[in-house]
């Protein structure tokens, strides 16, 4: 079975990277937007909220859609959907066919990203699903890597359409995986039936009690804050530095570049922290005052590319970290081992949410004020974070509390 299992599980993640340049193109190609079509920061931001939106709703009906045509057949369709959006977007002059263009390519970024989780439980059982699913929850921060990596050599070749270009190549790329490698086990050799079965078990309770878990709702608050203002600091970070403080592009796309790689190291060291630390909401309480600090001096600092690049390190470190800890918090707060998975999508939503209003939020600060305004928005909107992480660490130490004593 395991022998099996490697090739589609494996195809998903790979494929899952590939879509994500669909999600990494935009920022690194934003100083030729603006200087090409005059794009203002609020499109900016929208071009983002279209694609996150798009990948939202199909996500949520991604794994309904999965269970009943299969996952290969659906995952097929929704990649030829984003290929044809990106071919429709490099011929794009004007913002409502830019916008009509992100979304069609949101659809297969979200219907993978439900795939991926779908297909590996199916193939192993939860014991094994650990550096699996560690590798495939990494996809978005290697797409970044490899957007920004790519970023250089082909604009200074081109406009902002050669990265629409690499991105329909990475995404024909990604249907030819899934066409030809991913499958589903047949039912008698499927891996999480116990947990099928403990699902129908848990819906005794009503469809949304799963979903009312005061601490899951919370946890889903605060990343909808703090994962907000990190998709605009992964937005707009390019254009700061290029746009207002005049570095070039060059160097402008190498400190995202180097942020990017500092997210992947923040979210290993402190998954290893939290899984080593009792105090969960302390851990979660430190990691967010560390991001509040990050966003409001990151588009208040002017100072020599080295510098700049060191901080992008550091901010990457923090910033990485938050999704990590986010991810990790379900299983501790979900109402019953049956409804892990509901307290999952609770904050999957709040994190999908977050992508969609701040970054375009952002924008708008940004058109009518400066950069510290928009560093205001961000690190206020994470202050509100941090007081729901103190209110969270006290409902958890005192759930903790009474399941000692009972």
């Amino acid at each position: 079975m395991r022998r099996k299992a490697w090739i589609p599980v494996w195809a998903i993640i790979i494929a899952s990277i590939l879509i994500a340049t669909q999600y990494g193109k935009v920022p690194p190609s934003q100083p030729s937007m603006i200087e090409s079509l005059g794009l203002s920061y609020t499109m900016q931001g929208l071009l983002m909220t279209a694609f996150s939106a798009s990948a939202l709703v199909m996500a949520l009906f991604g794994g309904v859609l999965i269970d009943r045509f299969g996952a290969r057949k659906v995952v097929s369709v929704a990649l030829v959907v984003s290929v044809v959006g990106t071919v429709i977007g490099m011929f794009m002059t004007n913002d409502a066919g830019l916008l009509a263009s992100r979304v069609l390519e949101g659809a297969g970024y979200g219907v993978t990203m439900t795939a991926g989780p779908v297909i590996i439980a199916a193939w192993y059982e939860p014991a094994k699903r650990g550096i699996v699913s560690g590798v495939w929850g990494a996809n978005v921060g290697i797409g970044m890597l490899i957007s920004l990596g790519v970023a250089n050599p082909i604009l200074s070749t081109t406009d902002w359409t050669g990265m629409w270009v690499f991105s329909l190549a990475s995404t024909v790329l990604a249907a030819a995986l899934v066409v030809i490698c991913v499958r589903m086990p047949d039912m008698s050799q499927r891996r999480d039936l116990d947990e099928i079965e403990a699902e129908r078990e848990g819906k005794k309770h009503g469809v949304l009690w799963g979903y009312m878990a005061p601490l899951a709702m919370l946890t889903a608050f605060m990343f909808f804050l703090v994962g907000g203002a990190t998709d605009a600091f992964n937005s707009f970070t390019i254009t700061y530095l290029n746009i207002d403080l005049g570095h070039t592009y060059e160097d402008a796309n190498m400190a995202s570049m180097i942020a990017s790689f500092g997210m992947l190291v923040g979210s290993i060291i402190v998954g290893i922290i939290f899984a080593r630390v009792r105090d969960k909401g302390m851990v979660l309480i430190v990691n967010i005052v560390l991001c509040i600090i990050v966003q409001f001096a990151w588009f208040n600092l002017d100072a020599s590319m080295p510098v700049m690049f060191f901080v992008a390190f550091l901010a990457g470190c923090v910033l990485g970290a938050a999704p990590t800890l986010f991810f990790a918090i379900p299983p501790f707060v979900a109402r019953s081992s049956t409804t892990v998975g509901a307290a999952v999508a609770l904050v999957v939503l709040g994190q999908n949410l977050g992508t969609l209003a701040v970054p375009t939020l952002v924008g708008s600060v940004l058109d009518n004020a400066s950069y510290s305004a928009a560093a205001m928005v961000m690190g206020g909107l994470s202050c509100v974070a941090l007081v729901a992480a103190f209110v969270f660490r006290a409902r958890f130490r005192k759930r903790e509390e009474q399941a000692e004593t009972a």
